[in-house]
């Protein structure tokens, strides 16, 4: 069953109740939808703009704590006795020491007791085979440390964090020889650097800053993570976590002057509160809208549905016969006019009622008339036969033959006052036409008639071959002034039709003369009524189609579908 079956089969209360739900009740849905997602939306973007905006802050901070310890050491790297130190070591040992003693180890001294920040410092130089007091070893000792080439390479202060140790390397650069003279290492004081700041983040947030190859570097409020979890960490944009059993949206961001990253942690659970509260909301707008609602349709439902179940009532019972039901509303509406109106009509079947009855009695007098009427056929064939029979008494056997197919004409044109009748005496009918019309015209032209006996079984229209038979004779062979002429009568399937054809040798017709008398009525033709006669029938695919040439003859074909009529008497 096709959805428009079905509906158009519904009740119409079904029916209201449906374009309800889908009208009012559907959109209502949609729209309390929409509102919560849309601010389901907004909270998120907020709590997204938010967690964006604490990480910067976070990455800043820790980002000027570091620049802030970038100070000393460039004081140290761009030393000009420290870079001749570093770069000469070929100067006697004792001006080495006493550069070293006197310009050197105090700053490094004050830096390291005197800031605080700083436990220890070490600097490791290109060109020296062998330490020189407590502060400068050779470079080789470190050669197979992470940071050594990449803090060669690079003109920046480098941090890095390993094995809890939090230090920073910054090269040492002669720009007279343009050449790397050594490597400063600085060894930092963890908690001094991050002690105060860890305790300012807020609770339920989480704080985890990895380096380069996502190792951590400091993790606040944060549960015990593996290497895997810090692995998958993503170094850009925004991401989803689940770490400790508890779900955070991670926001990602560079810290300035560093190759760490920042990880800032903003549980999930903070705005799906907020959720929820919006989902609690949005839900009891909708339902409230929906109650409402629903006492609106419901008292404008039975006010048009009582007014329909009514006249529904007294229609069944004029259905059953009860035509003395009085039908009338005080209602002004569609309905009401509609029940007024079946009111109106009924009372006007029952005065028919009595018309009918009078009628009645003057159509059984006409049918009367009518069957008297039917005794003319059946006296035209009598006499007919009387003729038949004297003829053959005297042995006038063209004469019985004539009046033979005369009788059979007449029987098989009449058909009964039928319209429908069988191919097999339409076929008999034109025979007997032909038959007739040959002697009419002394044999002045011959017949040929050629059918397939299976197109007997099926029925045609009344009266197609003959009018094109007539015409083929009167217009056609009459006409003809040079040699003897021909008609010739087909009859044959065509896969699921039936062609006919009538062909003659006579004078032919010119195109224009073909499409007159198909299209409109031709006095001495009958063509169109035929056309039409078929094609209301069968449909416009079936019809009449003619070929002519002028001199040579032509070819009326009829095609028609395989047909058998159903009859009353049958169904």
């Amino acid at each position: 069953m096709t959805p428009l079956k079905f509906i158009r089969n519904l009740r119409l209360r079904q029916k209201l109740l449906l374009s309800y739900v889908i009208v009012i009740f559907l959109p209502t849905i949609v729209l309390g939808l929409y509102a919560y997602h849309n601010s389901k939306s907004s909270l998120e973007s907020q709590f997204l703009q938010s967690a964006d905006n604490e990480a910067k802050k976070v990455a800043l901070e820790i980002s000027y704590r570091l620049q802030r310890q970038d100070v000393p050491m460039k004081s140290i790297v761009f030393h000009p006795a420290l870079i001749d130190l570093m770069s000469n070591p070929n100067q006697d040992l004792y001006t080495q020491f006493k550069t070293l003693n006197d310009k050197i180890e105090p700053i490094f001294f004050n830096l390291m007791y005197m800031v605080g920040d700083m436990n220890e410092i070490m600097l490791y130089s290109e060109n020296r085979l062998s330490e020189l007091g407590n502060f400068i070893t050779p470079s080789t000792a470190v050669k197979d440390k992470d940071w050594y080439l990449e803090t060669k390479g690079s003109d920046t202060t480098k941090w890095w964090f390993e094995d809890g140790e939090l230090f920073a390397t910054r090269v040492i650069y002669n720009i007279e020889f343009q050449t790397v003279s050594g490597e400063l290492y600085v060894r930092f004081d963890y908690n001094k650097i991050f002690g105060d700041f860890i305790g300012r983040v807020n609770e339920g947030y989480g704080i985890i800053i990895t380096d380069r190859q996502n190792r951590p570097v400091l993790t606040e409020h944060v549960g015990q993570m593996d290497d895997d979890q810090l692995q998958s960490l993503s170094r850009k944009g925004t991401s989803k976590a689940t770490i400790g059993g508890e779900s955070y949206l991670v926001v990602n961001k560079d810290i300035p002057q560093t190759d760490w990253i920042l990880h800032y942690l903003a549980p999930d659970n903070q705005y799906k509160t907020g959720i929820g509260n919006i989902l609690s909301a949005t839900g009891i707008i909708v339902l409230i809208c929906m109650v409402f609602l629903s006492i609106i349709i419901f008292l404008f439902s039975e006010t048009l549905l009582k007014g329909i179940e009514k006249l529904n009532t007294k229609m069944k019972m004029v259905e059953n016969g009860d035509l003395t039901v009085v039908v009338s509303t005080n209602s002004k509406d569609e309905i009401g006019q509609l029940t007024d109106q079946f009111g109106s009509m009924l009372k006007q079947i029952n005065q028919l009622i009595s018309e009918v009855y009078q009628t009645k009695i003057t159509q059984k007098s006409a049918e009367l008339k009518a069957l008297q009427a039917q005794i003319n056929p059946h006296f035209l064939y009598n006499s007919l036969s009387l003729i038949n029979s004297k003829a053959l008494r005297i042995d006038a056997q063209e004469i019985s033959d004539l009046v033979n197919h005369l009788s059979s004409f007449y029987r098989t044109t009449l058909n009964k006052g039928k319209q429908i009748i069988s191919i097999q005496d339409e076929w008999t009918n034109v025979q007997a036409y032909i038959h007739i019309q040959i002697a009419m015209h002394n044999t002045r032209f011959e017949v040929e008639f050629d059918a397939d006996d299976k197109v007997f079984q099926f029925e045609m229209i009344h009266l197609i071959l003959q009018p094109i038979v007539e015409n083929a004779i009167m217009h056609g062979l009459d006409l003809k002034r040079e040699g003897r002429g021909k008609l010739i009568l087909r009859a044959s399937l065509d896969g699921e039709d039936i062609v006919f054809a009538v062909e003659d040798n006579g004078v032919g017709m010119e195109p224009y003369i073909i499409e007159r008398i198909l299209k409109h009525e031709s006095t001495g033709y009958g063509m169109k009524n035929v056309q039409d006669r078929l094609q209301l029938l069968f449909g416009s695919e079936y019809g009449i189609i003619i070929h002519s040439q002028p001199g040579i003859g032509t070819s009326v074909i009829v095609r028609i579908p395989q047909y058998r009529h159903i009859r009353e008497d049958e169904s």
